[in-house]
């Protein structure tokens, strides 16, 4: 098919496709917290109502499914990612099912709200304008040729604007000659996807900050989602490769993550294999590059890549439209960014080798155990108040404890053999403090949206005190290159 033949329709569902991004209807969300005024002074009760404008944030589960409808009502393909195929009208039934599954895992509903408030943390620290230059060139994470089914530097494909940590994520699938993800015909069994365990490569050298390698994965895929998942990354590794550049690759095969926290890693390192863990309609590779330690609290930050061959089947350009950078310039000689719907070749890697040899890691540990804590007793929070509505106060505090012990011992039986989770028992005891508080705590601190609030205060504190902490280590070591060089003008 050329070039021409790809132009986006004219009808009337195309159109409409068209201004629903435009619009963004998941924007009227945030007039919700006008309402608050409302709730603080009974004279402004009137602006009470306003609160309704926070149903506008599901549109970001039920706008996929209206782009969907629309677009098998088109007359032809309109946008650079209809050419893949990922499911049919069934899956994408089943993958919207599994919500409520989700929101009722408190694991995951309490991420997903410290991923919101950390956005507006992280766009306050930018002061409104969060950096849309890209600021390193990597490498592709995987190797072969992959498809990119989401993320772009331009707003329009990216993979979600907002919340700002994934602003410039991209997923990445392997795709054959008809833009399928798996054979034709084929049950959605997790293991048929073609990029299932596929390795996963460091995009850079760097040091392992953080690191998840317990998560469950379920059989299937097909737009199923583990219910049961304890992080919307599934198993992922953190890798810091400079003082404020992290790269987060999300997603992966339980037991594959092939490096800890604390240790170095080189670029094009296997770190693990693709999989379909956390929040995921089948397997595939999430990255991305953010300028934090902690997922909930960064900015992302646009990527470049090195070494990598791009073709856009859309429009049969092999640069694409992704050859310039958002701010309109040019990238560096063999380095571009890459955007939805293309498909990207990595070349031999011949990246600069650049061991890191005085970033650290010391002391995360104990960071990480209070970053946790302070999620534990979010989750301690969210569950007393779903709770509370049926049980009594001391059944309530039992349970808490219950699930305390049950964190507990996922830690222990997860085997030594295992990459353990920096601060991985900071959780079950937020979750064994909140029990205490609500079977023999004074009313007062018997707050469910106390508790939130404060686990989000404690959590945002100890996450700007990591960064910064990781930011002084890595910016004050010296790297392999520059302690060579150092050792030559010294000879």
């Amino acid at each position: 098919m050329t070039g021409a033949d790809r132009e986006p329709s004219g009808d009337r569902a195309t159109e409409v496709r068209r201004r629903l991004r435009e619009l963004d209807p998941a924007r009227v969300g945030f007039l919700g917290v006008l309402s608050a005024p409302g709730y603080l002074f009974e004279s402004l009760k009137f602006m009470r109502p306003l609160a309704l404008c926070f149903l506008a944030f599901f549109w970001v589960w039920i706008g996929p499914l209206v782009d969907y409808a629309l677009a098998r009502r088109a007359d032809g393909p309109a946008e650079p990612t209809d050419w893949i195929h990922m499911g049919d009208g069934r899956e994408w039934l089943v993958a919207y099912l599994s919500i409520p599954l989700a929101v009722l895992n408190p694991l995951a509903m309490v991420q997903d709200l410290f991923q919101l408030a950390g956005s507006a943390v992280a766009i306050v620290r930018y002061r409104g304008s969060i950096p849309a230059s890209p600021r390193s060139a990597y490498r592709l994470p995987v190797a072969g040729t992959w498809t990119v089914v989401n993320g772009s530097t331009e707003k329009d494909h990216s993979h979600s604007w907002f919340p700002a940590n994934q602003r410039y994520a991209y997923d990445l699938v392997v795709t054959d000659d008809d833009g399928r993800t798996r054979p034709e015909g084929t049950d959605p069994a997790t293991a048929d996807y073609y990029c299932y365990d596929e390795p996963v490569l460091a995009p850079a050298d760097g040091v392992v900050v953080d690191a998840l390698d317990t998560d469950l994965e379920p059989a299937r895929a097909g737009g199923f989602a583990h219910p049961l998942k304890r992080d919307i990354r599934g198993n992922y590794v953190t890798i810091q490769h400079g003082p404020e550049e992290y790269s987060c690759l999300a997603h992966l095969v339980p037991g594959s993550v092939a490096a800890s926290p604390g240790e170095r890693v080189a670029r094009g390192q296997p770190v693990g294999r693709v999989g379909h863990s956390g929040n995921s309609s089948e397997p595939h590779l999430h990255c991305q590059f953010q300028d934090h330690p902690v997922f909930e609290m960064a900015a992302g930050h646009p990527p470049l890549f090195e070494n990598v061959t791009v073709e856009s089947p859309w429009t049969d350009d092999a640069a694409g439209a992704s050859a310039a950078g958002p701010d309109g310039e040019r990238p560096p000689d063999d380095a571009t960014t890459i955007t939805a719907g293309q498909r990207v070749t990595s070349r031999a890697d011949e990246g600069p080798e650049d061991d890191v040899d005085g970033a650290t890691t010391a002391g995360r540990e104990a960071v990480a155990a209070a970053e946790r804590a302070a999620f534990g007793v979010a989750v301690g929070g969210v569950v007393a108040f779903a709770a509370g509505l049926a049980v009594p106060r001391i059944a309530v505090g039992i349970g808490l404890a219950g699930l305390a012990v049950v964190g507990l011992a996922i830690r222990v039986l997860a085997g030594t053999d295992r990459v353990r989770r920096p601060g991985g028992l900071g959780a079950p005891l937020g979750l064994g403090l909140v029990a205490a508080l609500w079977t023999v705590g004074p009313a007062t601190v018997r707050s469910p949206a106390g508790l939130v609030l404060a686990g989000f205060a404690v959590y945002t504190l100890v996450a700007t005190v990591d960064r910064y902490r990781l930011k002084r280590a890595f910016g004050t070591g010296e790297t392999a290159r520059e302690s060579r060089r150092r050792a030559g003008s010294n000879a």
